[in-house]
């Protein structure tokens, strides 16, 4: 009698079915088994928060703000802050990165329009980015783009992407 093969189906089938099934698990690196995220749909949730230069969450604080002053012709930076509120803690393999709008506004360009998490400054309670703009001309500007970045607790990941906005005066 022949019994049937049991060979193991590849992890790509399994997540095939599971995609098929309208699930989806999202299983961030740098979190631990217990820590990782399941929902429901997209694998990153949109931030429910206006465009402008903060935004809060009961996992996370972020705020993009001015450190000037500018100078018209040179080139100036934003600093953008992360941090983790309560049992939270930056995600540690999360790519983090923040993509600054495209096109770039009227008079102003990015010397590096895509940040990734090499260009930025990370450890367990706090990431940061120094976000470089040159602005051609005196006045006022706004900058702004989208920040993806996740932190985690020892029972779960959030993913988010965050659009951040924020005036800044040249002289």
């Amino acid at each position: 009698m022949n019994k049937p093969s049991m060979r193991r189906r590849p992890a790509s089938t399994l997540a095939c079915l599971v995609a098929l099934s309208g699930l989806t698990f999202v299983l961030a690196s740098g979190c631990g088994r217990s820590e990782a995220a399941t929902q429901r749909g997209d694998e990153t949730n949109v931030a429910a928060v206006a465009k402008g230069p903060k935004a809060e969450s009961d996992t996370y604080a972020v705020e993009m703000k001015a450190t000037g002053p500018y100078a018209a012709g040179k080139e100036g930076s934003l600093e953008i802050t992360i941090v983790p509120k309560g049992a939270y803690h930056m995600n540690d393999q999360y790519p983090y990165k923040f993509k600054l709008v495209d096109p770039a506004p009227e008079g102003v360009t990015y010397p590096k329009p895509l940040l990734k998490r090499e260009d930025g400054t990370f450890n367990e309670k706090k990431g940061s980015f120094k976000v470089p703009f040159v602005a051609s001309r005196a006045g006022k500007a706004k900058i702004g783009g989208t920040l993806s970045m996740s932190v985690c607790s020892a029972a779960n990941c959030v993913m988010e992407k965050v659009d951040l906005e924020v005036d800044v005066d040249v002289k």
